[in-house]
């Protein structure tokens, strides 16, 4: 019979407060299951490892040798569990997260960024810019957004469906003043059309592409610019349909939505750091339009 890691440790602790009783007392167990599972591990080892006095107890040969092999390893194994158990709960060290860098640039995820950085002072962040699915176990990241249009690497991962964002098309008045107003999808074939990646199939093929970026407000800065008719989401323009610097084009018709996937690898075993985001995240981007 294999000995109980369990019931060594219990030993271990014995030995350590100089009694059972004092060893039960510190760790909120009762005295008879320490003396019972004490008894099973001389059970199941062969020998006697504690000769048992009214006020402490005595090692025996074969306890000290028991003791002297296997405390210092238990001490670091235990130690070791309890750093594990405390950063999963405690709101604290690096938190890993992979994003596209059009939407890094955006005033909404900055303000996202703000708020958990205020909130969550311990907890250091670590963004990188990232365009495509990442294998965040083996790249140590502990969450990614990135657009449904983009294919998980591993699809064990959780993903989480958050805001979509409507695109409308957008020319600047003195493109418009300069190449004309497009009245129906036929005439953008007339014009230079700016996208992303994440939309550009969104449009008819044959199209003359001027740009295609992974960088919204790059896009958004060529529209501005006079460089073409942009397909962006609504969100980003807003401001500048407002001041005028950008203007709408083909308002009757729909696009497809551009939707933010949230990746992380398990709910089970979610740090704090990690839980506190996700859920930032779900409350900007499911409850904002």
């Amino acid at each position: 019979m294999k000995a109980n890691m369990d019931d060594l440790y219990l030993f271990v602790l014995t030995v350590r407060h100089g009694g059972i009783s004092a060893a039960a007392k510190a760790y909120s167990l009762q005295r008879s299951k320490v003396s019972r599972r004490l008894q099973e591990l001389e059970k199941s080892l062969g020998c006697q490892l504690l000769i048992r006095t009214t006020r402490h107890i005595e090692l025996t040969d074969n306890g000290r040798l028991l003791y002297e092999n296997i405390s210092q390893p238990l001490t670091t194994v235990n130690q070791a569990v309890n750093l594990l158990e405390n950063q999963q709960k405690e709101l604290q060290g690096v938190l890993r997260m992979a994003i596209p860098a059009a939407l890094i640039t955006s005033s909404m995820f900055a303000s996202l960024i703000d708020q958990y950085s205020a909130s969550f002072t311990k907890v250091s962040l670590d963004i990188v810019h990232c365009q495509d699915s990442v294998d965040l176990k083996r790249d140590n990241i502990d969450l990614q957004l990135l657009p449904s249009t983009c294919k998980v690497v591993n699809e064990d991962y959780v993903q989480q469906t958050l805001l979509p964002f409507p695109c409308c098309l957008v020319a600047s008045p003195a493109y418009i003043a300069a190449k004309g107003t497009p009245n129906r999808l036929d005439d953008l074939y007339d014009h230079k059309i700016l996208v992303s990646r994440y939309n550009s199939t969104a449009l008819s093929d044959g199209l003359t592409i001027g740009l295609c970026s992974d960088d919204l407000r790059l896009v958004q800065h060529m529209a501005k610019s006079g460089h073409g008719v942009a397909l962006l989401p609504v969100i980003l323009v807003r401001d500048a349909l407002a001041s005028g610097e950008l203007l709408p084009v083909l308002t009757n018709e729909s696009f497809p939505e551009i939707k933010l996937t949230l990746i992380y690898p398990s709910k089970a075993y979610l740090p704090e750091k990690t839980r506190a985001m996700v859920k930032l995240l779900r409350d900007t981007f499911v409850s904002r339009k």
